[in-house]
């Protein structure tokens, strides 16, 4: 399994890294969103961890321009954030 793992935070990164690592997972990880979309279109993964806080890109903009061409692959949004707007949003766009 291929998994690309976008967060900012380097300990919060690290550790989801690790654990993917561990079962024996690829793992490719950005930390803000931009660099995301770049390795989004230019390999394929089974499973996309995205933090909605990053830079540049926010995660549900990612999660948008991952939809708009691969409507199956799981897609997990992680946030410290408790607003609901932000989980509507990530159900409203295949999350």
């Amino acid at each position: 399994m291929k998994v690309l793992i976008i967060e900012d935070d380097t300990q919060l990164n690290t550790a989801i890294s690790e654990f993917c690592r561990i079962k024996a997972w690829d793992v490719v990880s950005n930390k803000d969103g931009l660099d995301a979309i770049y390795t989004i279109d230019s390999e394929d993964f089974d499973l996309y961890i995205i933090d909605i806080n990053i830079p540049r890109i926010n995660g549900l903009d990612l999660l948008k321009h991952i939809r708009k061409t691969d409507l199956d692959t799981p897609v997990i949004i992680i946030t410290a954030s408790l607003e609901i707007q932000n989980f509507a949003s990530a159900f409203e766009n295949g999350c």
